[in-house]
């Protein structure tokens, strides 16, 4: 999406894990779920871990964009995703995405933030589950 399509826009935040260790914190997630530099892909023995999300950085392209726009996920996927609006605010979507779904979602520690992301989650599930709504795109 280019930048003119969004109606507010964000200066990025810093792709340094310890700027999203202290957002996530700020945010409701424990302090013992912390972010880390993975250097390369090449050689999965020297990822930390246990690693409950890796967040990529790279540059999109047009053709990325429409097969991303293409996919959709499958009923049984158990997946909150939020629909980036925000022009610049890539890393802020990633942070919640990667706290939001999977095991991390079990380091969420702040109440509000909790039954925010259960409650998106039994949201997703009635509209799957409704047979007007089973051909909306993925949330």
């Amino acid at each position: 999406m280019s930048a003119n399509q969004y109606q507010k826009h964000f200066i990025p935040l810093e792709s340094n894990p310890d700027v999203f260790t202290q957002l996530t914190h700020e945010l409701g997630v424990s302090p013992t779920l912390r972010f880390q530099d993975v250097l390369t892909l090449d050689e999965p023995a020297l990822f930390p871990r246990p690693a409950l999300a890796l967040i990529l950085i790279f540059p999109t392209s047009e053709t990325y964009e429409t097969q991303i726009s293409k996919e959709e996920a499958t009923d049984e996927e158990d997946v909150v995703w939020f629909k980036q609006t925000i022009n610049n605010a890539c890393g802020l979507y990633a942070i919640l995405h990667a706290v939001c779904n999977g095991d991390a979602r079990n380091f969420i520690s702040k109440l509000t933030l909790r039954v925010f992301v259960d409650g998106l989650i039994i949201c997703r599930a009635r509209i799957a589950f409704s047979k007007p709504y089973r051909n909306l795109e993925p949330m």
